[in-house]
């Protein structure tokens, strides 16, 4: 671990201990809770935030690990540490945890914790809303899900840009995760499929959705998802197909990186 002068980790220290209290309280309160059976289990927010406190640590200034997981302050960036599962296939999801129910349909695979990563983005100042997700989809069509939009408090606070990076020999590549997206029918990634959004997992009487199933980032709306697609098409389970031209080997480790969408 990279020590920091005593000055700077006391004032990261201090910038992140609200923000960690305030992510828990998110993660419960924030992330469109559903109505849950009085017997049904409740989670225990305290010890969530006692655990969570744990797990991150400072490396650098401005710059923390939430188990695996790259936190940099100033930027807002994370960096996930994922590998390729599958190069060619038919998929719903783009990042599934290695243990999730959908891996068969997933490009990539992550060792980190569902949980961990929406605590993650919550850390990194990213706010849960589902608007966004369905601004593309037909007036005609059903909605794949019935509950109104929620809206992060900040304006586009739940949009993202996401790329993969990886080594290939001495050179480092680094790509939008759209890259490794096709629509079947147009053979080539939407245009629109460059940015992603946070609407947040929910609890359930299950408990948290996407610890239950393995679900991080979908590009066939899943609301129990961390992160959705917001693609025109994406209330479609049978448009979207690998790129296998743009994504390396499978089993190469790579790094996911979220950083804040530009705005429009």
């Amino acid at each position: 671990m990279i020590a920091a002068p005593s000055r700077l980790r006391s004032h990261y220290s201090d910038m992140l201990r609200p923000l960690a209290a305030t992510a828990l309280f998110l993660l419960f309160a924030l992330a469109d809770v559903r109505a849950q059976d009085a017997a049904a289990p409740q989670p225990n927010a305290k010890a969530q935030l006692e655990e969570a406190q744990k797990l991150v640590k400072q490396v650098s200034p401005g710059v923390f690990d939430l188990n695996g997981i790259q936190i940099t302050a100033a930027t807002r960036e994370l960096r996930i540490p994922c590998s390729i599962l599958h190069q060619k296939l038919p998929i719903e999801y783009a990042l599934c945890h290695e243990a999730g129910e959908k891996v068969h349909e997933t490009i990539l695979e992550t060792k980190v914790r569902p949980i961990q990563i929406q605590l993650a983005l919550l850390l990194a100042n990213y706010q849960p809303g589902t608007l966004g997700i369905l601004e593309k989809l037909d007036p005609k069509e059903e909605r794949p899900y019935k509950a109104k939009d929620t809206e992060p408090k900040t304006p586009g606070a739940n949009r993202l840009a996401i790329h993969v990076e990886w080594k290939d020999a001495d050179k480092t590549q680094k790509v939008p995760l759209s890259d490794f997206i096709q629509d079947i029918e147009k053979r080539k990634t939407p245009d629109d499929l460059d940015t992603w959004i946070f609407n947040g997992s929910f609890i359930d009487e299950g408990g948290f959705a996407a610890e239950q199933t393995g679900s991080v980032i979908s590009t066939y709306v899943d609301r129990g998802a961390i992160i959705n697609s917001a693609a025109k098409g994406n209330q479609r389970d049978d448009l979207w197909i690998s790129m296998p031209s743009n994504i390396p080997a499978e089993e190469t480790k790579v790094t996911l990186i979220i950083t804040p969408a530009a705005a429009k």
